[in-house]
């Protein structure tokens, strides 16, 4: 059996603002040539460039989750333990999926998919044992003891960012990391779409 209560921090600011200044060196390499290449080509080496980003993780969540184990077995005799861990939960938009910039009348529409969680990761270093019982020499508490209730746990944090919204802010930061490259190289009046869904805002 297994239990968990987990605590959300604030966004990982460190870390959007890191990639949107690899995002901006991108824009600046498009920048350089600007004034020698059609505007059709810019355009196209921006879109290239993006996708060269592959996963651009926008949001980062930690998680502390307290996990309890309890086994009994009839002449193994029973084990207990109660111990915590902090997991990540990572979410942004993978540019690799596809990523199409278009001239319309009077803007420009982009359209690149869906946010999506890449990781839900606990960090075996920070397992802190808070009970521990074993009542059998034989039957003693292992690492295999633990994995099942870790994944599960995992994959609990998981749905709980997602239910919190991990995904719309993951997908609000990517378009805005977007527009700031895009502002760079002149384009402005940017509608967005989401290749997955067909939305637009």
């Amino acid at each position: 059996m297994a239990s968990g209560r987990k605590r959300k921090s604030s966004f990982s600011l460190l870390s959007i603002l890191l990639l949107l200044a690899g995002l901006a060196a991108a824009a600046a390499g498009v920048l350089l040539i600007s004034g020698r290449r059609p505007d059709e080509n810019r355009i196209e080496m921006m879109e290239q460039r993006l996708r060269n980003m592959r996963r651009l993780r926008t949001v980062t969540r930690s998680y502390r989750s307290v996990i309890f184990v309890e086994e009994r077995r009839f002449l193994k005799g029973r084990k207990e333990v109660l111990f915590s861990l902090e997991y990540e939960v990572s979410a942004g938009v993978d540019f690799s999926r596809g990523l199409e910039i278009e001239e319309l009348s009077g803007g420009w529409r982009v359209t690149m998919p869906a946010a999506e969680v890449f990781e839900s990761d606990a960090k075996e270093s920070s397992i802190r044992e808070v009970i521990r019982r074993e009542q059998s020499y034989f039957n003693p508490i292992t690492m295999g003891d633990y994995m099942p209730h870790i994944i599960a746990q995992g994959e609990a944090n998981r749905q709980a960012a997602i239910d919190d919204g991990i995904l719309d802010r993951a997908e609000i930061n990517a378009r805005n990391a977007v527009l700031k490259v895009l502002g760079l190289g002149g384009v402005r009046d940017v509608v967005f779409f989401t290749a997955d869904s067909g939305g637009t805002e």
